[in-house]
């Protein structure tokens, strides 16, 4: 993988993105991040960044007077650039007119993103998995594994993309908790990749217009999947969504975002996990996955440290100064919650599996928290016991020539990851 080769003098994450590096090197920035005199930067993106564990919190859960939510999910480039590029306009209109409902990370109707949160991740929550029902729910997830591994065509001794099975499994785990048509999982990891890539990437011409026709592919198919679902009598996120009084275009809206955010932020997380696990010499955390407890640890301290989804967007709607005295001008802020997680100040040693330090904020903070927390984290964990299972002598493929660089993606985070033995 390549890597860039930013002068240490200059801002770590200027000119290169978390879904570039290899954990090593990321590792390297993130501290390096930390040591920065400032406590925000104005990116080339035009984005604000933060990175700082008290502010990332505040400005995520979105309640301090001026910060807005409302932006999370626009796109980089903005709408004006979608509709001055002529391709793009077909598919825009065909799928996405009227424009989708905010549902989700970028509602910013309090009552209404109650009755939306409590739908999904409540007590009762759709996403919500009991330890009663854990169980269960993990035994799934390993026989979504074993068919992804069947998809990939393994054999025994032979090479394992696993990258692609990653994103296979998780394209099925996600499909499969909100009741997409089977038929459809294999079209979700490009469909969800179009969302994921319009957040956080700078996109123009054909590319900008592949992705906003797979965007609306992702809208268009949840739409059916919805009303499919809301007129079945069999328990289901659709009805869910139904019985708890929530309008057909939030239903949908629900339905594609958490088809997009969940098979990327949990490939991303196994990824980039696989690729830190088989990286130490001594493979003492890749060896815990055997042990009763080990998968549990290991995976939320993968999610503390590689998560797939690394920043939010938020707003500042006027000048605003956070609790810690950190100013910040008005304008699009990128919330960099995967920094946050490695603060010093909040988390010292954060790379030593068992030492403790405030609450990792991979998942959000306060009102603004995901709903598919539980069932993200257990996926990881299941994945990466199966993996240790399947391959236990595994070690990451020697790579020949270049490989194509991946890209520059301010929100999302993977690792192209191939094992061998």
């Amino acid at each position: 993988m390549r890597s860039s080769n930013v002068a240490v003098t200059g801002f770590p994450l200027d000119e290169v993105t978390c879904n570039e590096l290899p954990y090593a090197e990321r590792d390297e920035r993130y501290r390096r991040l930390h040591e920065w005199p400032e406590p925000s930067y104005a990116h080339r993106s035009g984005l604000r960044m933060i990175w700082k564990y008290d502010d990332v919190r505040e400005v995520l859960d979105a309640t301090t007077p001026g910060i807005s939510n409302a932006n999370s999910l626009d796109p980089l480039v903005g709408y004006a650039r979608i509709a001055a590029t002529p391709r793009a306009i077909p598919h825009f209109v065909r799928h996405l007119v009227p424009p989708p409902a905010k549902a989700t990370a970028n509602l910013s109707d309090d009552l209404l993103h109650k009755r939306v949160w409590n739908t999904m991740a409540g007590p009762s929550g759709h996403f919500t998995i009991s330890p009663a029902d854990r169980p269960a729910r993990a035994a799934e997830m390993a026989e979504h594994f074993h068919a992804a591994v069947r998809d990939a065509g393994f054999r025994p001794g032979s090479p394992l993309d696993v990258t692609a099975l990653s994103i296979g499994y998780a394209a099925r785990t996600v499909g499969a908790a909100v009741g997409l048509p089977a038929s459809d999982w294999p079209n979700v990891a490009a469909w969800s990749g179009a969302q994921s890539g319009l957040l956080g990437r700078v996109m123009r011409g054909r590319e900008l217009a592949d992705a906003v026709s797979a965007l609306g592919w992702l809208f268009t198919v949840s739409g059916r999947a919805v009303r499919a679902g809301r007129g079945s009598e069999a328990t289901g996120f659709a009805r869910t969504l139904r019985d708890a009084g929530l309008s057909h275009r939030i239903a949908v809206s629900a339905m594609a975002n958490s088809l997009a955010a969940g098979v990327h932020t949990v490939s991303g997380s196994i990824q980039q996990g696989v690729q830190r696990l088989l990286g130490d010499p001594d493979r003492v955390w890749w060896d815990l996955l055997a042990e009763p407890n080990g998968g549990a640890r290991v995976a939320a301290k993968i999610l503390q440290l590689d998560p797939g989804l690394v920043a939010w967007k938020r707003r500042a709607r006027t000048p605003v100064v956070l609790s810690s005295g950190t100013r910040l001008p008005a304008g699009p802020l990128l919330v960099m919650f995967a920094a946050a997680n490695r603060d010093p100040e909040a988390f010292p040693d954060c790379l030593a599996l068992d030492r403790t330090g405030k609450l990792p904020l991979t998942f959000g903070f306060g009102r603004h928290v995901c709903p598919g927390k539980s069932m993200a984290t257990l996926a990881v964990e299941v994945f990466l016991r199966q993996l240790r299972e399947l391959t236990p002598e595994a070690e990451p493929a020697q790579r020949f020539g270049v490989g194509p660089r991946r890209r520059s993606d301010l929100l999302f985070s993977g690792a192209d990851i191939t094992v061998v033995g």
